[in-house]
């Protein structure tokens, strides 16, 4: 499939995008490049996996895993997962996981906490954050530390954070850790040395690519969020066609669909069509897969049957023979 004209909208605009939340009458802009909880789209993967973590939470589970490709939606994922929890829960999201020790890690949670740590040594930085979670868990607070990224970190990391997940007070966890991470981390997990943090993790979450039928929907549905009216802004068949070339993933869904309103708008179209769809995949080199439309399967349908009645008839003696199934 090649785009209606010979001349890419995009190369004729120089590349500067119009802002197309404005041309199209959008509250603002619906396919962001940082997670949004606004648009958080109720996948089946991603409710399933959120159920599977506020589960092992509430269960008071020390150490819990997400795993998922790059760009499904685990950032976003936990930061919904924090919203579900009891306002008075203390977390730290540690989003840099290339940390060259121990004393790394804990200055990162403990920044993230906004607890002192600088100039102290790594005992004391670690005796510290001990003696704050014990606090808080003696005052009935749930503390949740989450690590991104969690594929960076070396065995004895992971076996920093398994120790801190041990952490008791009273009859409950004074810390639980949820690691995000990509499958990669599976082969880690599988060190010798790390056999008491593979066993600690009784939660794991994957999250998989969304179906075409999810991709199309998330789509809509992050346009309904800023007020728009999908049906009048994009055509089906180029939601469809940017649902199948971005596989089902988030990240690549947000980047197709925002290149190709910017093309539209920039061509000051007032609806993104097949040819800005596939001028929008192109830019971002994704591959566009044929879309079948409602009318191609009439068109075929009728092609078929005029076909069969141009064919001369052929009369059998005997039925065809049938192969067993």
């Amino acid at each position: 499939m090649t785009p209606i004209s010979g001349r890419s909208r995009l190369r004729a605009s120089g590349g500067r995008h119009t802002m197309y939340d404005s041309h199209f009458g959008l509250r603002q802009r619906p396919f962001r490049p940082t997670p949004d909880s606004d648009c958080y789209y109720p996948a089946t993967t991603h409710e399933y996996a959120l159920a599977r973590l506020l589960a092992g939470i509430e269960a008071d589970e020390g150490l819990l895993l997400l795993t998922g490709d790059p760009g499904t939606g685990k950032t976003l994922l936990c930061h919904r997962l924090l919203e579900r929890l009891p306002a008075d829960t203390v977390s730290a999201f540690v989003t840099n996981s290339r940390l060259v020790g121990r004393a790394a890690l804990l200055q990162a949670i403990l920044f993230e906490l906004s607890l002192p740590y600088e100039g102290r040594a790594e005992q004391e930085m670690r005796l510290g954050l001990t003696d704050f979670l014990l606090q808080n868990a003696r005052q009935r607070k749930r503390a949740v530390i989450l690590v991104d990224e969690a594929q960076h970190l070396t065995a004895d990391l992971l076996e920093e954070l398994r120790l801190l997940g041990n952490l008791e007070a009273g009859a409950g966890k004074a810390v639980q850790m949820v690691l995000l991470a990509q499958p990669a981390i599976q082969q880690t997990l599988m060190a010798v040395e790390l056999t008491a943090v593979r066993q600690r993790l009784s939660v794991r979450a994957h999250l998989e690519p969304l179906d075409v039928r999810e991709g199309v929907d998330y789509l809509v549905h992050h346009l309904r969020a800023v007020g728009g009216k999908p049906e009048a802004l994009v055509s089906d068949e180029a939601l469809e066609m940017i649902a199948r070339a971005a596989r089902g993933v988030p990240r690549l869904l947000n980047q197709a669909a925002h290149q190709a309103f910017a093309v539209a708008a920039d061509a000051g179209a007032e609806q993104v069509d097949a040819e800005a769809a596939l001028e929008a995949l192109a830019a971002l080199g994704l591959e566009a897969e044929e879309v079948v439309t409602e009318d191609d399967v009439v068109d075929e349908l009728e092609t078929s049957a005029t076909e069969s009645e141009d064919a001369a008839p052929t009369r059998r003696l005997f039925p065809p023979s049938r192969r067993p199934a």
